[in-house]
């Protein structure tokens, strides 16, 4: 081997660099910002979780509650136990009303202590009854993650509350004199990670498949003179960009029934919902990226810049959309940056259809959101064809 040779083509190599500065700092910038979102994003815990509390206990009858709990109820103690970091905790008086927020998915859960909580759980405690306090826990269901977050804040707080309660009134401290009657809004308590995961899969694969291959395509369409002949042609520049669009979106299509087979026969994934409107609302999540995606082709002047748009798209996407973990997991400085990725409109339609059997009427906004970005990027690519063409 000579070296003389290796070394040429070595600084032959690193030459290119300096004359591509866009891609030098893609290669310095990239891990340094992929390193600092994952660790800000996998550092958070499941925060600020939306909970409905409805507290009817009454606690004792004026002269006969012991000192220590005058003044307050054991229910009221429990609440004040709960973590607040973990569980963002509305206070209502209304059961019906509390329920139906969880049914909206405008709460995770809805807590309720009867009237006589407090009184049944110290007659338990004493060995002067014989029938656990009972404290309702309506939870919506359709995250695992959550569902066990909001299931363990509230067992600790119980536990704590038992063992305060218990020194307080110089009483044997006993297993978990209460029970949690457990009731879910949607699936049954049976909801596993693949139900929650399969609708974030599928509209990230449909993102990430239409994104690359549209910016490659672009490029190297533009690069060999493809484009302006076609621009040249009789062809509309909104034809072109139709043209692709409807291409995409159909190959979308055929990807999502794929996975959407693979999900039901292999993991059981049940969809409660429409699968039609579960189809539409990918046909929108590829037509938007594609758009996106020629928009994107046009600051990269060969294949390996057009690369270089894929991380900076799909790293913010995976992490910030809610794909694999809750927002409320996300740091807030961080959440409301959720907000503007249209990732995020595509997989809470996507689960709303598969997990609770939603119709347009209850994703409507998450539609209107993915049509206004098909929209724009289309129109946006038209404009850009228009111009390249004059």
């Amino acid at each position: 081997m000579n070296l003389r040779r290796t070394f040429a083509f070595t600084r032959r190599a690193l030459q290119q660099f300096r004359h591509d500065r866009r891609t030098l700092a893609f290669i310095l910038v990239m891990p340094l910002l992929m390193i600092v979102i994952f660790g800000y994003t996998f550092g958070g815990e499941v925060k600020n979780i939306k909970v409905e509390v409805v507290n009817l206990d009454q606690g004792l009858q004026a002269g006969t509650a012991p000192p220590q709990l005058a003044g307050h109820t054991i229910a009221e103690t429990i609440v004040a136990n709960i973590d607040a970091d973990v569980l963002k905790i509305t206070q209502s008086s209304d059961p019906a009303a509390a329920r139906a927020k969880v049914d909206d998915s405008k709460a995770w859960a809805a807590i309720i202590f009867p009237a006589n909580f407090t009184a049944d759980l110290l007659k338990f405690a004493s060995g002067q009854g014989t029938t656990r306090p009972v404290m309702e826990m309506y939870v919506e269901g359709t995250n695992p993650t959550i569902t066990g977050a909001v299931l363990k804040a509230v067992n600790e707080a119980v536990l704590a509350t038992v063992k305060q309660a218990a020194t307080a009134l110089n009483i044997s401290s006993i297993d978990l004199p209460v029970a949690i009657e457990q009731s879910y809004a949607y699936g049954g308590g049976g909801t596993q990670f693949i139900d929650y995961f399969a609708p974030g899969v599928i509209s990230f694969a449909i993102m990430m498949v239409t994104i690359m291959i549209t910016i490659i395509l672009f490029v190297n369409e533009r690069r060999t003179g493809t484009l302006q002949r076609l621009l040249a042609s009789p062809a509309g520049e909104e034809e072109i960009v139709f043209g692709y669009a409807l291409a995409f979106g159909l190959i979308g299509l055929v990807q999502s029934v794929v996975v959407l087979t693979a999900a039901v026969l292999l993991f059981n994934v049940t969809i409660a919902g429409s699968v039609v409107l579960a189809l539409f609302v990918v046909f929108l999540i590829g037509i938007g990226h594609q758009g996106f995606g020629i928009l994107l082709s046009t600051g990269a002047k060969n294949e390996l810049q057009a690369i270089q748009f894929i991380p900076l798209i799909i790293f913010p996407s995976i992490l910030l959309s809610g794909l694999f973990w809750p927002i409320e997991s996300i740091p807030s400085v961080l959440q409301p940056v959720s907000y503007l990725i249209p990732l995020r409109y595509g997989i809470d339609a996507e689960r709303a259809i598969m997990l609770r059997g939603w119709g347009i009427g209850e994703i409507w906004l998450d539609i209107a959101v993915l049509a206004f970005f098909a929209a724009l990027t289309l129109g946006g690519s038209i404009l850009l064809l228009k111009k390249r063409k004059g």
